[in-house]
C-alpha cells in the first residue's frame, strides 16, 4: 500500500525552508488575513441588514463576502505554509472570484423577472422596457448600430463625447 507520506507529492504539503528561516511570519500573515477577511464578512452582514432592497443587499453580500472568504482562505493557507495548500487555496479563491459575481447576476436577473421591487430612490432602471418577459432577452438601445464616423462628427475636437444619460 502506497501512502502519501512516502510519495513525492508529500513534499508539497510540508512546510518549506522559508518557514524555518522566518519563524512566525506565516502565522502573522495568517492573523492579518483572517482579521481582514473577518472585517469584510462583517461588512457583508451589515450591508445585508442595512440595504433597502434585494439588489443592493446582493451587491453588498457578493462583494464583501467574496473578499472576506478569499482573505480567510488565504490566511488558512498562510498558516499551513505548504505549497500544496497554497495552490489549493489559490484555486478556491479563483473559483470564488469567477463564480460568485455570475451567480449574483443570475439571481438578480431572476429577481427582476419575478418583479421583485426596486427601492423607490433608485435613480434609474436600465432594464425597464428592454427586458422581454417571454424570451428573457435584453433588447439593445440601438447604440451598437451607430456609425463611429457619426459619433466623431458630434464630438468637439480634442474632447471625448459625453455619454447619454437615461
Amino acid at each position: 500500500m502506497h501512502t502519501l507520506a512516502a510519495s513525492p507529492a508529500a513534499d508539497l504539503y510540508e512546510a518549506p525552508d522559508i518557514a524555518r528561516l522566518l519563524p512566525g511570519f506565516g502565522d502573522a500573515l495568517a492573523i492579518v488575513l483572517l482579521a481582514i477577511g473577518s472585517v469584510f464578512c462583517f461588512l457583508a452582514v451589515v450591508g445585508i441588514l442595512r440595504m433597502p432592497d434585494l439588489y443592493t443587499r446582493m451587491q453588498a453580500a457578493t462583494k464583501a463576502g467574496t473578499l472576506g472568504v478569499a482573505c480567510i482562505i488565504l490566511g488558512v493557507a498562510s498558516h499551513f505554509g505548504a505549497a500544496g495548500v497554497a495552490v489549493e487555496a489559490l484555486l478556491i479563491v479563483a473559483f470564488l472570484f469567477l463564480t460568485t459575481p455570475i451567480a449574483s447576476h443570475l439571481i438578480a436577473r431572476a429577481a427582476y423577472f419575478v418583479r421583485v421591487p426596486i427601492w423607490e430612490n433608485t435613480w434609474r432602471d436600465d432594464l425597464h422596457g428592454r427586458y422581454d418577459e417571454i424570451t428573457h432577452d435584453l433588447q439593445g438601445d440601438g447604440s451598437i448600430d451607430v456609425d463611429p464616423d457619426e459619433i466623431r462628427k458630434q464630438q468637439e475636437p480634442g474632447r471625448p463625447a459625453k455619454p447619454k444619460r437615461n
